[in-house]
């Protein structure tokens, strides 16, 4: 189980990358190659590797038996939009851990600025939405060319963050329910009062099985458990001639959607051979292999219909610090392209849902970055106010100042 959430966290994004498939025909749904310049392929496999060196250094940390499902993509684009303010040291140790130091400020916001819509738009019968957004408080005055940046090349809308964080939180969860259709609808418990920026990633995926599985072959099996313990779960079946690598310590096939623009590829290790193992070995050339050097071979397929929700928080900030971003969190931080009130992020959150069944696979993440004030706003001191003596008091209407009542309260 782990190792199917494992990886579909990473097809949302890899398909991009493929140049190597001939188009399959369908009816009105040609599967067609994004176009990328070289500098934007390489882009393309750098991010690749932040998913890898992510889900590697998550992985390690999170408990031994948890299931992990996560979208990097989605992680790293919202740290890519937060990177665009960022100044100095903290933006090259952004860069540094986002595997992105090697390209221009340029390139990175150009690859976005492409990618964003073509992998909305490679297959019309698989969904695949990404929304961005920056918030703000009204007093805090954001730099005009830093949010025309995000609406340019992420495509990202500018809101209002209420400064109730109760009520706060109730529009950021609202806004991220509509974008992942439901599928998370609580981000956020409150907004501290002390966040003033947030910038959110989400992504929403649906998509059809090219070839269905028939659910009158679904039948309940036993399901080995990490730990040692099995359990009972829905296993969909079928046989059909399937591209299969034989690797030698996993093996592994993948599972178009719709026109073949998306796939979802699973990794199996061998009996006997730990799944942490082959988490840990996973990287550029090795994802190749199992993507690619597999061949035909007739396949009877059983692969468990489950649903998988993951949050992590602080463990992402870990994560990244292990990846050598560390600035961004400190009081230290430079966000001066964000605005001249100095900020530092204070808080991630990442949240993603996975469903798959006889009909196909959907899926959402949300990626949020919360930003507080570098130095606290100062405040006066309180007026003391004790009501300990005789006073007045009056009800009044509050648009024509229409008294109602009054009285005089002189004892108790």
């Amino acid at each position: 189980m782990f190792t199917v959430t494992l990886i579909a966290a990473m097809f949302l994004f890899n398909k991009a990358c493929d140049r190597h498939e001939p188009p399959q025909q369908q009816e009105e749904n040609v599967r067609k190659n994004i176009e990328l310049t070289e500098t934007q392929k390489g882009l393309c496999r750098t991010a690749n590797v932040f998913t890898f060196d992510f889900l590697k250094i998550l992985a390690g940390k999170e408990d031994k038996d948890v299931n992990i499902f996560a979208s990097p993509f989605s992680l790293q684009t919202v740290l890519a939009m937060t990177a665009e303010g960022a100044a100095r040291d903290t933006k090259e140790e952004m860069l540094t851990a986002l595997r992105l130091s090697d390209f221009s400020e340029a390139d990175i916001a150009e690859f976005y600025k492409v990618i964003i819509p073509a992998l909305q738009g490679v297959d019309k019968k698989t969904v695949m939405e990404i929304a961005n957004s920056l918030w703000s408080k009204e007093f805090i005055e954001i730099k005009e060319d830093f949010s025309a940046r995000l609406q340019k090349n992420y495509y990202a809308e500018c809101r209002t963050l209420l400064t109730d964080p109760f009520e706060a939180a109730r529009e950021v969860n609202a806004w991220c329910s509509q974008k992942t259709h439901g599928m998370i609808n609580r981000v956020v418990d409150q907004v501290s009062e002390d966040q003033m920026v947030a910038l959110i990633n989400a992504l929403y995926f649906k998509g059809e099985w090219n070839d269905k599985f028939n659910e009158r072959y679904s039948r309940d099996e036993k399901f080995h458990n990490h730990d040692g313990s099995t359990k009972e779960v829905t296993m969909m079946r079928k046989t059909d001639d399937m591209d299969v690598y034989l690797g030698e310590e996993a093996w592994s096939l993948s599972l178009p959607y719709g026109n073949r623009a998306y796939r979802m590829t699973i990794i199996l290790p061998k009996e006997g051979v730990d799944v942490d193992k082959v988490v840990a070995s996973l990287d550029a050339e090795s994802w190749r292999q199992y993507l690619y050097r597999g061949y035909e071979r007739e396949v009877n397929l059983s692969l468990p219909k489950f649903e998988t929700e993951y949050s992590a928080a602080d463990l992402c900030i870990k994560t990244l610090n292990e990846m050598g971003m560390e600035k961004a969190f400190k009081r230290s931080a430079d966000f001066s392209g964000i605005s001249d009130i100095a900020l530092y992020i204070s808080q991630i959150i990442h949240k993603a849902k996975i469903k798959v069944n006889e009909e196909g696979t959907e899926a959402a993440a949300v990626s949020y970055v919360g930003m507080e004030l570098a130095t606290a706003i100062p405040r006066e001191e309180p007026i003391d106010f004790k009501v300990d003596r005789p006073f007045i008091y009056a009800i009044s209407e509050v648009s024509t100042g229409a008294i109602t009542f009054i009285g005089v309260q002189k004892q108790f």
